[in-house]
């Protein structure tokens, strides 16, 4: 009969353990490191605790900074301190296996995504001021780039607008369109795709938006919808409501400080919507915080909280699938920061400064 129970208390403990195992939520993070050893670094986040447990590391992956992974779930794509971009395959354990890498065509990549269909990838070239489009293999591979372009132009602020800095480059919800934000001129450019050909050519109703002079437009979020657009100024500190009209043509709302009136020496670095469509989320380095703001109706905003505890130049963060969590990214600190994410008010809430990892910049979640 004691053997029996032992049994029992063993096999129960197992199918515990696997079942805890089993609902860890997994996500990537990527390193401003460009040392020979920077790694791509796989954690775990426990759904019940909001603990953060490094699970493995990927090395030799030459300053992987931004990440972006396949719409199956399959495949994960990294821009390389070395002007690359390199594919890896998601392995069953969620570990990677590099699988090829093709050139940047420009210098300092500093953002990758992937299109709705999997079908493409595309990478921005911060310092070279371009970006590339590259057809992407049913193995998860990438093909040589289909379509590079060159930016040319410049802003008023002389000293980070001296020429084009392309820095963020994403897909329409519906796939058609193809967005490049230009920090050097002020612009997101505007494409239209055809992944059947890889080519893209200037979307005939709008070449490009063309932002406040001085701005500097980093980054951007669009709503599942297709029909709004949050463009992050990383100059000004400002982030815009737009509109997306069927055509791919964007149109501004109005603007929003990041920050308290009268703070100086900020650049803003990111900018998400929680997963349940209804917040917009943007961090804030110098002033070194995340601030929240409500979605209206009509694409508008309101800002309904701001957070700053265990926050140190938040160069990107994330939102866990559920929105539960929200995973900051400290690059001077070299760690991670958990808040908890109140999912009708948008507000914010400390919960623990977490795992050691080295200069994080991008956090995807599998």
């Amino acid at each position: 009969m004691n053997k029996l129970r032992f049994t029992f208390i063993v096999l129960l403990t197992v199918i515990s353990t696997v079942t805890f195992g089993q609902n860890q939520i997994p996500f990537y993070v990527g390193t401003g490191n460009k040392g020979d050893n920077s790694v791509i670094t796989l954690c775990h986040l426990d759904p019940g605790s909001g603990k953060i447990t490094v699970i493995d590391s990927t090395i030799n992956a030459n300053g992987p900074g931004y990440l972006a992974i396949s719409p199956n779930k399959k495949n994960l794509y990294a821009v390389s301190g070395a002007n690359k971009i390199t594919a890896y395959a998601i392995q069953t354990n969620q570990k990677l296996q590099e699988l090829n890498n093709q050139p940047s065509e420009g210098v300092n990549p500093c953002h990758v995504s992937v299109h709705p269909s999997g079908k493409m990838a595309f990478l921005a070239n911060y310092t070279g001021g371009s970006f590339s489009a590259y057809p992407v293999n049913t193995d998860g591979t990438v093909q040589a780039p289909s379509f590079t372009q060159q930016f040319t132009g410049s802003g008023p602020n002389e000293k980070r607008q001296e020429k084009a800095h392309a820095h963020f480059v994403t897909s329409s919800p519906n796939g058609k369109y193809v967005y490049v934000t230009d920090l050097g001129s002020d612009k997101i450019m505007n494409y239209v795709v055809n992944t059947a050909t890889g080519k893209l050519t200037a979307n005939p109703a709008q070449e490009f938006y063309q932002g406040k002079p001085g701005a500097g437009p980093r980054h951007f979020a669009i709503t599942p919808s297709g029909k709004f657009l949050y463009l992050l100024n990383e100059l000004d500190a400002t982030v815009t409501s737009c509109t997306v009209d069927n055509k791919g043509v964007i149109k501004a709302l109005s603007a929003y400080e990041t920050v308290p009136a009268g703070i100086t020496g900020n650049t803003s670095s990111a900018v998400h919507i929680h997963p349940n469509g209804r917040f917009v989320y943007v961090s804030n380095r110098g002033h070194n915080s995340i601030s929240a703001f409500r979605i209206l109706s009509n694409g508008e905003l309101e800002k309904v909280d701001e957070a700053t505890k265990g926050i140190s130049i938040p160069r990107d963060f994330n939102f866990d699938p559920s929105g539960k969590f929200m995973i900051v990214g400290n690059q001077d600190k070299n760690n991670l920061t958990v808040y908890t994410v109140d999912e009708k008010t948008g507000k914010m809430a400390f919960k623990q400064e977490s795992v050691s990892i080295k200069a994080p910049i991008c956090i995807t979640f599998l």
